[in-house]
């Protein structure tokens, strides 16, 4: 039934009318549901395809299946289940309806484990054709199925047929039929090993490695990627853009998957590409510069110095530094970004624990001081010219390189920061999200980086575009886990104090969260430094927002005591007791009390936020504090009901519901 409907779909579907195009996508389906669901399904010739299967090149793979399974004859049928379908496919590829003929092309992936060599053949004819469709859609699904068959080859004879639809797909006359052919040559080329030496009952996820030069099947592989690499090459001197955009974003990936030893020739490529006409491609192919760096330089086994190391940093970093006088400002942010990122690779390769090295104090290998040396000479200074850019973009985007370069980039963990401008996000709750079994930022920076920062920072704490000013005081948490001296300290924390006093409500709210956020990243010089940050600076800072005569200025005060209470960064104690008379005080509770004092503000969004912070916090503190919270909510609301006319109904609401869960908190829920 399912070989009739593709079979009368296909041939009455050029007339282009939806109902046949329809009913031939759900027979397909079923056919596709018919073969992956019963494997052992005998064709007419069964017993003949399995005596040539036993004397065939698959006779090691059913063997081997043979010694796992007891239905052997079953692993037989199922190597051959879809040659019976082999004539539906080769109907629809002759069709002249393109559905037909798109269809044809979708069922190779799924036919192609299941059919014996000789039917592969056939459908690698069919398959062909296809790519030399004259309709650019069914090409288009061609290089799409080319792509899922990659991953399906454990059989060397196909693999020269998939480098000739590589080399095919790279003539096409539609630049996104080319731009697909580098998505195949490296997909290909990852694949590639697993023709020689991959197991399909591992499935396609499963990537064998490059074999060694010692071993035979080396120069196999190795001919291969002879053919497979001037495909990339001739892609990278294409006329359209977007051809060469493809090629620009995906070297890392051909890299990985030709190896180390291909590595100088994709290396000269992204350099070339680094000056090409276009701004997108120079701009994708900057950003792909800490991508291969980072592959070139983790290529080699643990002790070993890669051997492309030298020639990765001496040939893309200077090409890279080349596009700071770029015309497209789009560019320059694309470079501000690569260049936080490979100030974040070649620092963490400095460390102990990012050493290539498998135990805890081995010297560093020869190559840790060239990469210092580019650090030094080359990354900061590029950073801090950037940051004087005339675009505030770029300037913000460099400024975010130095702080993303200061946090743990684990992969699969979104950045700090993103591209939009929504500034509803802020730094504290990002922060509250964050993990706090360790320190969020890490020292990437040296204490003389820091010092080389400041003056830059300060320029910029001065710039007429806000979001530059907000960009720039964001960068402090970062800075103060890099720094050990309280000179450089105090400096930064200026920075902070100054801001909180700009015209703009979201530079004042940043510099304020990012002063309360500071002590969180000192955590690494030690709990007793990040104590001392909460109690000599931020606190009697909190205080004098709270006794401001700018009402602007009390609400930044109660959201700096969220902030601290919200991320869990207020101490246990005071450093000096001495200091304070009453010796049942402490951090939380002098907190609490400047908190209580706005209870009974002039302004009613001052009173509201009271209650409304309040309530949110609760979870952290005693019974006692709890009961003094009451005590003042209540009175509270009580002066607020009071006013007959001028009574504010938010704050009535936001503390009525403060004191519910203090209840329920007191009542034991």
């Amino acid at each position: 039934l399912t070989c009739r409907l593709l079979g009368g779909g296909g041939g009455g579907g050029g007339g282009g009318k939806g109902g046949p195009i329809t009913d031939l996508g759900a027979a397909g389906s079923l056919l596709k549901l018919i073969v992956l669901n019963c494997p052992i399904m005998r064709s007419p010739e069964c017993g003949k395809e399995a005596a040539a299967a036993a004397t065939s090149f698959d006779e090691a793979k059913i063997s081997e299946e043979e010694e796992h399974n007891d239905s052997s004859e079953a692993d037989c049928h199922r190597l051959h289940a879809g040659n019976r379908f082999l004539a539906v496919v080769h109907r629809l590829a002759a069709s002249r309806s393109t559905s037909a003929r798109i269809t044809a092309c979708s069922l190779g992936p799924v036919l192609w484990s299941h059919l014996d060599f000789p039917h592969q053949l056939q459908l690698r004819g069919v398959i062909t054709r296809a790519l030399h469709d004259v309709e650019v859609i069914v090409r288009k699904s061609t290089a799409t199925v080319l792509h899922e068959i990659a991953e399906l080859v454990y059989d060397p004879r196909s693999v020269p047929w998939l480098v000739l639809m590589c080399e095919r797909a790279m003539t096409d006359p539609e630049p996104l039929l080319r731009s697909a052919a580098m998505t195949l040559t490296w997909h290909l080329a990852e694949h590639l090993p697993n023709a020689f030496l991959g197991d399909a009952s591992k499935g396609s996820r499963y990537l064998c490695r490059l074999p060694s030069r010692d071993d035979p099947i080396f120069a196999d592989v190795y001919l291969l990627q002879c053919k497979l690499l001037p495909v990339a090459t001739r892609l990278a001197e294409d006329r359209a853009p977007p051809v060469r955009l493809a090629v620009a974003a995906q070297c890392d990936r051909l890299c990985d998957a030709l190896g180390d030893h291909w590595s100088s020739v994709i290396i000269d490529v992204l350099v070339a590409m680094l000056t090409d006409s276009d701004e997108r491609v120079r701009g994708e192919a900057v950003m792909c510069v800490p991508r291969l760096a980072e592959i070139v330089l983790l290529s080699s086994p643990p002790g070993v110095i890669p051997t492309g190391e030298s020639s990765v940093l001496e040939a893309l970093i200077p090409a890279a530094i080349k596009l700071q006088k770029d015309g497209s400002s789009s560019v320059r942010v694309s470079l501000a970004t690569a260049a936080g990122e490979l100030l974040t690779l070649l620092v963490a390769l400095q460390r102990p624990e990012g050493m290539p090295t498998d135990i805890e104090g081995v010297p560093a290998p020869a190559g840790t001081r060239h990469q210092k040396r580019h650090v030094d000479e080359k990354l900061i200074p590029l950073v801090q010219k950037l940051l004087h850019d005339q675009d505030p973009e770029v300037t913000s985007s460099a400024l975010r390189a130095v702080t993303n370069a200061s946090r743990d980039q684990s992969k699969g963990k979104r950045s700090r920061f993103n591209t939009e401008d929504d500034d509803s996000k802020s730094v504290a709750s990002m922060h509250s999200h964050t993990s706090m079994d360790k320190p969020v930022f890490l020292p990437v920076l040296s204490e003389d980086h820091v010092q080389r920062l400041l003056p830059t920072l300060a320029e910029l704490g001065n710039s007429k575009q806000w979001r530059v000013r907000q960009t720039a005081v964001e960068i402090v948490p970062a800075l103060l886990g890099c720094t050990t001296k309280l000179e450089t300290r105090t400096e930064i924390a200026n920075l902070c104090v100054r801001l909180m006093k700009d015209q703009v409500d979201a530079v004042r709210r940043t510099a304020a969260e990012c002063l309360c956020l500071g002590g969180s990243s000192m955590g690494s010089h030690g709990e007793d430094v990040s104590a001392e940050w909460m109690n000599e600076l931020v606190i009697p800072q909190v205080r004098k927002c709270a006794d401001h005569d700018d009402f602007k200025q009390r609400l930044l005060g109660l959201k700096m005591i969220e902030v601290i209470f919200t991320n869990g960064v207020c101490p246990a104690k005071w450093k000096n007791k001495a200091e304070h008379s009453d010796d049942r005080s402490t951090p939380l509770r002098e907190l609490i009390k400047i908190t209580l004092t706005m209870a009974n503000d002039p302004i009613a969004n001052v009173r509201l936020n009271v209650g409304k912070i309040l309530a949110g916090v609760l979870n952290g503190f005693e019974d006692e504090e709890c009961q003094v919270i009451m005590y003042s909510l209540l009175q509270q609301l009580k002066a607020e009901k009071s006013k007959e006319e001028r009574q504010d109904r938010d704050v009535i609401f936001f503390a009525s519901r403060c004191l519910d869960k203090l209840r329920q908190r007191l009542d034991g829920h």
